[in-house]
């Protein structure tokens, strides 16, 4: 019986549905990830008009807001009397009007030796009573609106006083609300990093228990999720500045940990990795430790490399009693022996024997 069997990869369909199922998987314990971090942002921090009602000087507020309803008043004073004048002046143009036609009448009268009646002259000292009363008024609110224009100007000098000194009052309470706006922000970006990390540290810690065994897929989902929404927190919530920093030093570190891996994988191979070196040397016919062409049999006097070797034309096989041990005469490594089971050549560095299928301890 085998006790060493190669990993069960099943059918390339299998592994598309595991794949398009394992992007899923991630993708939806992202979402999941997601609703629990836009809950917790949810937190009420501070608002600014509740500290700047409790700070601010409410006599000042008070002044600032009366002075406002008065300039709009006296904006609106100065626009009811400017339409009030156009009114007059439309009138007293209509009295103009009527006046002319009216001396013009009694021009036309007297060049006929025909002298005016009592309702014409009547008429016309009508027309010019209105006419100079309507000048009266058109003057009068002509006085009233200078007077309010001016009114407005020391409103408006007052109002902007008054701005300034809330500008001026409004500065620390400005940056009190920024420190407590910070302050707040930190504390959210603090509690989703204490439900995020946990959950990064399980999944580190079962990627580097687990990584290997047969339910690595959901592993991997959950940790590229997790992994994945801590860093859209921490570029959300910290100083693109300190951002940097931590993003660079986490690629640091990992590009570290894949080079010391593959370091090792060189220093103390794995069975696994040793196997796979083996078996695509020896089927390229090259020495695995050193890669020093085979040459026995028909190979004995031809040249090639790894890319070649797939397109040289077979020229037959030695006969099987020709096939003696073999040994690289570049690196004095063990390729080929007779097998202590059945006598039959076998491959040095190979678990089992191509003949009898005896297995043995793979040589570091």
């Amino acid at each position: 019986m085998m006790t060493n069997q190669t990993p069960k990869k099943g059918p390339w369909m299998h592994r598309f549905l595991m794949n398009l199922f394992t992007g899923i998987f991630a993708l939806l314990v992202y979402w999941l990830l997601g609703f629990v971090v836009n809950d917790i942002g949810t937190w009420r921090g501070p608002v600014y008009s509740e500290l700047e009602e409790r700070r601010l000087d409410r006599e000042t507020v008070s002044r600032s807001e009366e002075q406002e309803r008065q300039v709009a008043e006296t904006e609106r004073s100065i626009s009811d009397q400017k339409a009030r004048q156009a009114l007059l002046s439309d009138s007293t143009a209509n009295s103009q009007r009527t006046m002319d036609q009216l001396l013009e009448f009694q021009r036309s009268s007297l060049e006929k030796n025909l002298a005016p009646s009592a309702e014409e002259r009547q008429a016309l000292a009508e027309s010019q009573r209105r006419f100079l009363s309507n000048q009266n008024q058109y003057q009068l609110l002509n006085e009233e609106i200078v007077e309010l224009n001016e009114r407005l100007r020391e409103l408006q000098q007052e109002q902007r006083e008054t701005e300034g000194r809330l500008v001026m009052l409004r500065q620390p309470i400005r940056e009190e609300f920024n420190a407590l706006q910070r302050s707040h922000r930190l504390r959210v970006a603090g509690l989703k990093l204490a439900v995020l990390l946990p959950l990064l540290a399980a999944g580190l810690f079962l990627f580097l228990k687990r990584r290997n065994g047969p339910y690595a897929p959901i592993i991997y989902a959950i940790g590229a999720a997790v992994l994945l929404k801590v860093g859209v927190v921490m570029h959300e919530y910290f100083p693109s500045r300190i951002f940097r920093y931590i993003l660079i030093l986490s690629a640091i570190a990992m590009v570290l940990q894949i080079l010391l891996y593959l370091v090792r994988m060189v220093v103390l191979p794995k069975r696994d990795w040793l196997l796979k070196q083996y078996r695509e040397a020896y089927e390229a016919f090259l020495c695995p430790l050193c890669a020093y062409p085979i040459r026995r049999g028909p190979l004995k006097y031809m040249f090639w490399t790894r890319r070649s070797i797939k397109k040289l034309a077979p020229r037959g096989t030695a006969p099987e009693s020709a096939e003696e041990p073999y040994t690289c005469p570049m690196c004095s490594t063990r390729l080929y022996e007779e097998c202590e089971h059945c006598h039959a050549l076998r491959h040095s560095l190979l678990p089992s024997c191509h003949r009898c299928g005896q297995l043995r301890p793979v040589p570091a």
